[in-house]
């Protein structure tokens, strides 16, 4: 019983230290992570990453109240996406500029360019509309 034990204290070890090794992306509350190459991702704030060549499909939306009275109305993107290429066990954020107005929403998302820090180092980073990620795949066919 004792070994039993042991080894299934072992196993969640080494589980927990390949959890804690692998690379991860968290990201600003009004963006929302919907794929990573392809694979669906619901309600997670924080995603795992394989080592590699990644595309993360975002999308982003605020409610935004011009005055006190105004109940507000939406701004939302279509989908957009940013390629990544994962060395191992870095950390990265997503984080959007700061965004005052549903104007100011508006003219982000015709030029949305963001800042991604990976491991703590900030680099601005643009994401690409539907259209301009089909032109990349089939510049590099």
């Amino acid at each position: 019983m004792n070994t039993k034990l042991t080894l299934s204290a072992a196993f969640g070890l080494l589980l927990t230290s390949f959890a804690a090794q692998s690379s991860s992306i968290t990201f600003h509350d009004d963006l929302d992570i919907d794929s990573v190459n392809g694979v669906v991702v619901e309600f997670q704030r924080e995603v795992d990453l394989v080592a590699g060549e990644q595309l993360i499909e975002v999308s982003y939306s605020d409610l935004f109240q011009d005055n006190a009275d105004d109940s507000g109305h939406w701004v939302k993107s279509k989908p957009l996406y940013l390629k990544l290429d994962v060395a191992g066990t870095e950390k990265y954020h997503l984080e959007l500029p700061e965004l005052y107005s549903a104007d100011d929403a508006k003219d982000f998302l015709q030029n949305p360019v963001l800042s991604l820090s990976i491991d703590g180092q900030a680099q601005d980073v643009t994401l690409l509309s539907q259209s301009q990620l089909f032109t990349l795949i089939l510049l590099n066919k």
